[in-house]
């Protein structure tokens, strides 16, 4: 018989389903599903949500290369004009982003500047939940996606698929916290299994000391999970194992995952949301080497992803979006890095992308106390990308009326 730490280690910790514990332990009451909006929405559509973690530094993301104050900020770790790939006479990319500028060429880039929300949050777990919520006013125990997920797929029913949505890494992140939707976190594809047993349900009661089948109320849940993972493993290997990407992929973790995304796109699994990450972007000493390096990532990555899912007729129908906790503070600190701060640029990218540069770049001299004023609220984002892109009402989801942008 297994012991309890086992089981969790070789099998939660590989295969966590959506929240699906904690979800199921608290059941939220069952939302109704909300009509598509009239707007014609391809129901193939895919988002794959991007987060930099740690909190990316704006102003050396895209840069504003010909603003005074810029170099005065940071006279070490500024971006020389010369370096800049320049998108007009004032804003450039960072250079380590010319895999995403190749993108940005042909049209398939929206950079949105100055996205914040009032009163921002400098604490990583807290301005974390809150993005991921969409909630600054207070907690949530669903995440935005999760509750676009939740009315898609009300109490009863279940997606078409087990990996209608899903999350490369280890943990479930917020966002895709639903309260009757199950979802599934991939470490990765080989270790996504549960170990073979006889009796999964038995095995299952090892999360409840002395439990015993009919003894716990949960166990049958917990079963459920469970064979649900163990059949899903198999069952993801199959569908995705006719994907041949046409691109050659970068070698580094983030561009690992998004090969991984693309399998899952051009395969039969039915996902039509991704969730991927890449950090740490909390660069408070030593900042440039860490930032361009993992910027590189995320072009190069985007890049590849990209021109594979064009070279397979799938492009268009895919939307790529990043956010970042928090921006940083304007001037560099003596350790020539930067602290958390706030406002700061978003990148949606896809061949269904509207490209071009929106809202403006936040002023550099009128601050708030030392940082970015906010232009754009982040739910203005993300009821964009319900509204015009998964075809969902953003309002109840949001909490709110926000004013969708017309990058897609």
């Amino acid at each position: 018989m297994p012991d309890r730490r086992s089981f969790l280690r070789s099998s939660l910790s590989v295969a966590v389903l959506g929240g699906s514990l904690p979800a199921a332990f608290a059941r939220a009451a069952s939302a109704q599903a909300l009509p598509a909006l009239g707007r014609s929405i391809d129901p193939a559509n895919v988002l794959v949500v991007i987060a930099l973690s740690g909190g990316n530094d704006g102003l050396n993301t895209i840069v504003p290369w010909s603003d005074d104050a810029y170099h005065r900020a940071r006279p070490v770790i500024r971006i020389p004009d010369s370096a800049v790939l320049k998108l007009n006479a004032r804003i450039g990319f960072n250079p380590a982003l010319a895999g995403l500028g190749e993108l940005y060429a042909q049209g398939h880039v929206a950079v949105v500047q100055g996205v914040g929300y009032p009163d921002p949050n400098r604490s990583h777990f807290e301005a974390t939940q809150i993005w991921e919520t969409a909630s600054p006013q207070r907690p949530l125990g669903t995440g935005w996606l999760g509750r676009a997920l939740d009315r898609m797929y009300p109490a009863g029913t279940k997606p078409p698929s087990l990996f209608e949505a899903v999350a490369l890494g280890d943990t479930l992140p917020a966002a895709l916290v639903a309260a009757h939707v199950d979802v599934a976190a991939i470490g990765g594809l080989n270790g996504y299994a549960y170990n073979t047993v006889k009796d999964v349900k038995t095995q299952a009661g090892v999360l409840y000391d002395g439990a015993r089948p009919g003894g716990s109320p949960y166990l049958g849940m917990i079963a459920e999970t469970a064979r649900q993972a163990y059949h899903g493993g198999d069952e993801l290997r199959a569908r995705i194992s006719g994907y041949t990407p046409a691109v050659t992929y970068p070698t580094d973790g983030f561009a690992r995952q998004l090969r991984l995304a693309a399998q899952l796109i051009g395969s039969d699994a039915g996902t039509r949301i991704i969730f991927v990450s890449l950090g740490s972007f909390d660069t408070h000493a030593n900042q440039r080497a860490q930032q361009d390096r993992l910027l590189k990532y995320l072009g190069d990555g985007l890049l590849a992803f990209f021109n594979d899912l064009a070279a397979h007729g799938l492009d268009k129908r895919v939307l790529a979006l990043t956010f970042s906790e928090f921006g940083r503070r304007v001037n560099q600190n003596a350790s020539n890095g930067t602290d958390h701060g706030t406002a700061m640029p978003l990148f949606a990218v896809g061949g269904g992308v509207s490209g071009g540069i929106y809202g403006e770049h936040p002023s550099l001299t009128d601050l708030d106390d030392g940082d970015l004023k906010f232009g754009t609220d982040f739910r203005s984002v993300y009821a964009t990308v319900l509204e015009r892109w998964l075809g969902r009402n953003s309002t109840d989801i949001l909490a709110g009326t926000f004013a969708a942008l017309p990058i897609v």
